[in-house]
């Protein structure tokens, strides 16, 4: 059931086993799911990353290096 978050490609597979997951477990993950647009399974591995932390794993998966700056032609001559 453990996920690879390194990778580049999410797996959307909401099933991650879920029938062994406590019902307190599917409230954190739908609790971070509403500030995090991550699928469930990887919302739930970076939970046990974080002890279940859900305040932990949205900083983690918000702070996700997802983009990369763009800079300016300027900018780019200048360096």
């Amino acid at each position: 059931m453990s996920t690879s978050r390194g990778t580049k490609g999410r797996n959307n597979n909401t099933n991650n086993g879920s029938s062994s997951m406590s019902a307190e477990e599917r409230k954190l993950i739908q609790s971070v799911k509403e500030i995090v647009d991550f699928p469930e399974n990887e919302i739930y591995a970076t939970l046990k990353e974080c002890n279940m932390d859900p305040d932990e794993a949205a900083y983690r998966l918000l702070n996700q290096d997802h983009f990369h700056e763009v800079k300016s032609k300027r900018e780019k001559k200048k360096e």
